[in-house]
């Protein structure tokens, strides 16, 4: 398996990324690309994927900043799930870290955001008691709840808080 970054559209592994990522988060939950472009040119924005014999396997599109590192969106391709890979790629990207890491998931009303939620609690995350809400990436959608995960620990009302403010004013700025 091999790690590399996608810098931009023009990358080989672009559509293979976007052909995996559309089919894994619904279309409130996507950048669209002119979003993605955007994205692509700042600074703290990263793309990391899993490859192997010319498949895309994983990705991992996140935000390193001060304190802290934001997974905005973490896929398997579904022709290689199972055998842990989602796992294995979660332990890879925390392993050593010494930067908080967190990530969004959707509460828990049904058998698969509960499943989702113990799939994460087994790779070391944490629930946080803070109301969040995460802003739409398209105007036609209204801002969507969602439940706040840290790895290793809880994190605190500042650090909530400044999650919040970075992703307003940051993540989500385009």
């Amino acid at each position: 398996m091999e790690k590399n970054y996608i810098l931009n559209t023009k990358d080989r592994w672009y559509i293979p990324f976007r052909t995996i990522y559309n089919s894994s988060f619904p279309l409130h939950e996507q950048r669209t690309e002119e979003q993605q472009i955007k994205a692509f040119a700042h600074p703290a924005y990263r793309l990391q994927i899993t490859t192997e014999n010319e498949n895309l396997l994983s990705f991992i599109s996140y935000w390193e900043f001060d304190s802290y590192i934001y997974i905005e969106h973490l896929a398997v391709n579904p022709g290689f799930r199972g055998n842990n890979r989602g796992s294995q790629l979660l332990q890879d990207f925390t392993s050593g870290q010494p930067k908080t890491v967190l990530l969004e998931i959707d509460p828990l009303i049904d058998d698969i955001s509960r499943r989702r939620f113990e799939f994460y609690k087994r790779n070391g995350f944490y629930d946080n008691p803070y109301p969040h809400f995460h802003p739409s990436y398209r105007q036609e959608f209204p801002a969507h709840e969602l439940i706040v995960l840290s790895h290793n620990k809880q994190i605190s009302r500042k650090e909530y808080e400044q999650f919040k403010t970075d992703l307003e004013e940051v993540v989500m700025k385009f």
